[in-house]
């Protein structure tokens, strides 16, 4: 196992900048997931990592060695891809094998190592069979045996889920989780744009967008910490609420106002002029009665998805997303509402930072 270290890590394709001055570290045993939408850098960066891919400027470190100029087969990482990559023409027992062959391993060692490994993965008794026999989750488990035959000091994943059909990629989730943290406690570097994916199985999470880092933190930091707009409404389902207005204090009392509705702030909230509010749709109180300091919405909708239910309240151009709870009963049209104002973040409305929450 090693820790992997990216200093001032910048990719150039052209005159794209894929990765842009990236500085990450992943530490010895840590599972770190790399979430963003399509584009971001985030397979870039992976790639970087196994050697596919050259860095234009900074230094990638596994464990105390530059491996800038280190050819990918002397690295000691393995990397299993979206789709797998299995040789069609190999039983399962021949792709685990052959990157033991290629490094020159002795034939009963070779035999030994798969046949634990398979087991290990609960495919033992598919050794003889081809991938075109196999179940998506099987090809997947044959692609992770032989990434980890090879016994490598960092385990690097690219969307290895995204194939696999719902049920099955919830299971895998976990079953892969414990694996790499759990039993064989190996440094893993995980690439998904599935934000489920994060913060079901991250140690840490490193959020990019347009090449850039976004912020890293645990689950919990990104999903209640997030430092800029971008990662509160990337990261959460449905996404986080985010309303422009203006901070006006008027007779002791802190008023947010965006023109189509106003709303009470906690009264030592020491901050004034244009903000942008936001809040997530589970941290909202909801009446079907009028109440003091709530909300009157006109209902455009209200998605029903099994036990819990999002009311859409919208105000002018505005669509706001409130989980209803379950006891709940909305027989009218309208609906009233507030945040939770424990629970509410202000952003600069011209940065996108975070300024309060």
């Amino acid at each position: 196992m090693a820790r992997v270290l990216l200093k001032n890590v910048t990719k150039v394709f052209g005159d794209v900048v894929a990765v842009n001055k990236l500085n990450l570290e992943v530490k010895d045993g840590e599972f770190m997931v790399l979430l963003g939408p399509s584009g971001c850098g985030k397979s870039t960066t992976l790639r970087l990592i196994a050697g596919l891919e050259t860095p234009t400027e900074g230094e990638i470190w596994i464990g105390d060695k530059l491996v800038n100029d280190i050819d990918p087969t002397k690295r000691n990482v393995a990397m299993v891809f979206q789709n797998y990559a299995l040789y069609p023409h190999m039983t399962v027992f021949g792709n685990i094998e052959f990157p033991l062959k290629m490094a020159g391993v002795p034939k009963s060692e070779r035999i030994k190592k798969v046949k634990e490994i398979a087991d290990f993965l609960g495919i033992g008794d598919l050794l003889n069979r081809k991938p075109s026999e196999l179940s998506g989750g099987q090809q997947q488990r044959v692609a992770l045996a032989r990434a980890l035959v090879r016994e490598p000091e960092v385990f690097l994943l690219d969307e290895p889920l995204s194939n696999l059909d719902a049920k099955i990629r919830t299971q895998m989730r976990f079953e892969l989780k414990k694996l790499l943290s759990y039993d064989l406690k190996i440094t893993t570097i995980y690439v998904t744009h599935d934000q489920v994916e994060a913060m079901t199985m991250a140690d840490r999470i490193a959020v990019m967008n347009k090449g850039v880092i976004q912020q890293v933190g645990t689950p919990d930091e990104i999903f209640y910490k997030p430092k800029n707009t971008f990662v509160a409404t990337f990261v959460g389902s449905p996404q986080m609420n985010l309303i422009e207005g203006e901070i006006i204090k008027k007779d002791g009392k802190v008023i947010f106002d965006c023109g189509e509705f106003s709303l009470r702030l906690p009264e030592d909230l020491n901050i004034e002029g244009r903000v942008i509010l936001g809040f997530r749709p589970q941290h909202v109180e909801v009446s079907e009665m009028p109440r003091e300091d709530f909300i009157e919405g006109k209902l455009i909708g209200i998605e029903k998805l099994g036990v819990e239910s999002y009311a859409h309240p919208a105000y002018g151009d505005v669509e706001i997303i409130i989980r209803v709870p379950e006891e709940l009963k909305i027989k009218e049209r309208k609906i009233y509402w507030r945040p939770s104002l424990t629970r509410i973040y202000l952003f600069d409305p011209r940065t996108g930072e975070l300024i309060y929450g």
